[in-house]
């Protein structure tokens, strides 16, 4: 499973991708960047410090809202974002994103409280 095409910064603030088999998956960019894969951002996960800044943290001074700037292909099995807030060590895999994928149709049973 590849991604037949990536767009980012649409105006309703979400990543598309277009799968090979036809199926599109839309991630906004906070639900993405929460699941960031990175070795620092899985450890906050699992009740680590956390080290990535607030994604707006000082909203009073104009703080611009979190969006991927940039996202370059990393060999022909992921994806690697740059956020607006600095962070871009995370390295999402094909497979990894493809599971994801917050639709119905991928997410037919969602947890309590997601």
């Amino acid at each position: 499973m590849w991604p037949k095409s990536i767009k980012l910064n649409t105006p309703n603030h979400t990543v598309w991708v277009e799968w090979s088999d036809g199926h599109r998956s839309a991630y906004s960019y906070p639900y993405l960047r929460d699941h960031c894969p990175c070795a620092t951002c899985t450890s906050s996960h699992r009740g680590g410090a956390t080290a990535s800044p607030s994604p707006n943290p000082l909203p009073m001074l104009g703080a611009q809202a979190l969006r991927p700037l940039r996202a370059e292909l990393v060999g022909r099995y992921a994806l690697q974002i740059f956020w607006s807030d600095g962070h871009s060590s995370g390295i999402y895999t094909f497979d990894y994103l493809r599971g994801l994928c917050p639709c119905e149709q991928c997410r037919p049973f969602p947890a309590h409280g997601a």
